[in-house]
């Protein structure tokens, strides 16, 4: 008799939306098989398969692995989420009447577990095969009902009261967690623009001792706006930004002396791993406690590389605690440095009186890669240098930045010479995965017909129902239709009517009595909604 157990959730991927949040929760649903079948045997005829079950424990567990040279193997076991699928009491199982049969017997438990909204997504890290990685896992414990009723002498027969008659088989199925920015529509998705102030730049070098330089009191009064996108499809090509300039409380004698000649940007990827999560992260997130952390509680799947440093016979050299790296993401033919042509006193009217201020405008496109160029063997051990979404996990965090410069020219007083600064600030930057538009709406089925000619005619015209791939990408997540504590949420953009009392009144002369239609019982009533208006908005 062989015994086998397979996990069949509806999807391999779980899609969770928005930031990760420890007090959602994400459905993840299919079903747990458990196959028959009868030993094959050349001298007797093919017995009835029995057992007896008496537990199927499904357990989703999700970890984080990585391994550097300077920081060496270190785990976290992110979650840990068991259900009991099995009846309280045994139950038995058997093929009887298909024990012939090439097909196997085969029973369905299904099971739908609650995956906490918090969790980092499936990644990769380094060349070791270490990352963020999550699966399920099925255990069946059970009893051959056959060893023990069985009555023919055999040498299996006799060796049976010496061995386990509790037997257990385990499964494991691989899920993919994805998170999107926002959940999928059919509409194109244009993300709200941030702006960032930037009051005083500092500039980026020193100027050689003895060279002309602008005065403090003038740099000072230079203020910046830039403007990125919330975020920037980890997809696209281009990295839109805006840059406003403008001079406030600056004399307008010195006003026109100051002028812009370039700029430069970059757009910068960071990568950090550490050895254990930051204090600021286990105080955000449930993560479990050390108890259940290995080597207390080893990881079910973890790395080969594990059990060496378990056992203490691998050290890193020069262990630390953290490592990082960082790299450009623009193309290798792209500099990020652009010159303005002309004389480009861009500040010379700001000193006049006027209501609104000016703002001077330059607007880019900056062309980004999704694979430097750029090799660095010190840092090989965390992999080709390709663009990633922006996250933040217990053991590796990714960061985005894109980093601007002006250069700033200023005429010297009573001088022929010209002093040059150049003035560098860094803006963040936020790449997201961006759902795909959801499956297309179902057809319409005609209504039934009872003239055979006109049902030839609806099914040959009717349009086919086209296939939902997957299913569960099509359903709305759990925290945009309940609060945390079960209730469903109310839309209190949308106005109640006004209540207006009923008014009965029976004039003289006239048994009828009449009534004035309410607010509710009117036919022509409108419900206005109200909308904020989404204007510009600025953050520091």
């Amino acid at each position: 008799m062989s015994v086998a157990i397979q996990i069949h959730p509806l999807s391999n991927t779980l899609d969770m939306y928005g930031e990760p949040d420890p007090s959602s929760a994400y459905s993840l649903s299919g079903h747990v098989t458990i196959s028959v079948t009868s030993s094959y045997s050349l001298f007797e005829r093919r017995r009835t398969a029995r057992l007896l079950l008496q537990s199927v424990a499904l357990t989703f567990e999700g970890q984080s692995e990585i391994i550097t040279p300077t920081v060496g193997y270190s785990a976290l076991r992110l979650c840990s989420i068991t259900r009991e699928l099995a009846p309280g009491d045994p139950v038995e199982l058997n093929n009887e009447g298909h024990e012939d049969s090439d097909e196997p017997c085969c029973w369905n438990i299904v099971f739908n577990l609650p995956v906490p909204g918090w969790l980092p997504v499936s990644s990769d890290f380094g060349t070791e095969d270490a990352g963020t990685r999550y699966s399920l896992y099925a255990t069946a414990t059970f009893i051959v009902l056959d060893d023990l009723q069985s009555t023919s002498w055999s040498f299996t027969a006799l060796c049976s009261p010496f061995r386990n008659r509790v037997k257990i088989i385990d499964a494991q199925k691989v899920i993919t967690l994805k998170r999107f920015i926002r959940h999928p529509t059919h509409e194109i998705q244009i993300p709200p623009v941030v702006t960032y102030f930037v009051n005083s730049p500092t500039p980026s070098e020193r100027t050689p001792c003895g060279k002309q330089r602008i005065p403090s009191e003038v740099l000072s009064k230079i203020q910046v706006l830039a403007s990125v996108p919330e975020y920037i499809n980890v997809d696209e090509d281009v990295v839109p930004i805006t840059l406003r300039l403008r001079t406030k409380d600056l004399e307008e004698s010195e006003c026109k002396r100051l002028q812009i000649s370039a700029f430069g940007v970059d757009v910068i990827q960071q990568e950090k791993c550490r050895a254990i999560p930051s204090s600021s992260y286990l105080a955000r997130y449930p993560v479990p406690p050390s108890i259940h952390q290995p080597p207390h509680e080893p990881l079910r799947d973890a790395h080969p590389i594990a059990s060496i440093y378990d056992m203490g016979l691998y050290v890193s050299p020069g262990r630390s605690n953290s490592n990082a790296r960082s790299f450009s993401l623009l193309p290798p033919e792209e500099t990020g440095k652009y010159t303005l042509s002309g004389d480009n006193y861009v500040f010379a009217n700001d000193a006049a009186p006027i209501e609104t201020p000016t703002w001077y405008t330059l607007e880019a496109a900056i062309p980004i890669t999704h694979c430097s160029t750029i090799r660095d063997k010190s840092s090989d051990w965390a992999g080709p240098p390709v663009k990633r979404p922006t996250s933040s996990g217990p053991l590796f965090g990714i960061g985005h930045e894109l980093a601007i410069s002006l250069t700033c020219t200023y005429d010297i007083p009573s001088s022929r010479e010209t002093a040059s600064e150049r003035l560098s600030f860094t803006v963040p930057l936020r790449f997201a995965e961006v759902a795909p538009p959801p499956p297309p709406p179902r057809g319409i089925t005609p209504p039934p017909s009872h003239d055979p000619a006109l049902v030839s005619e609806a099914l040959s015209s009717s349009p086919s129902l086209p296939l939902l791939i997957p299913y569960a990408q099509s359903l709305p997540a759990y925290s945009s239709l309940y609060d945390s504590n079960g209730d469903r949420k109310i839309d209190y953009s949308i106005p109640l009517p006004l209540y207006t009392p009923k008014i009965t009144s029976t004039p003289a002369g006239n048994n009828s009595a009449l009534e004035q239609p309410s607010d509710y019982e009117r036919k022509d009533c409108h419900t206005v909604t109200l909308h904020n208006d989404p204007t510009s908005t600025s953050s520091q």
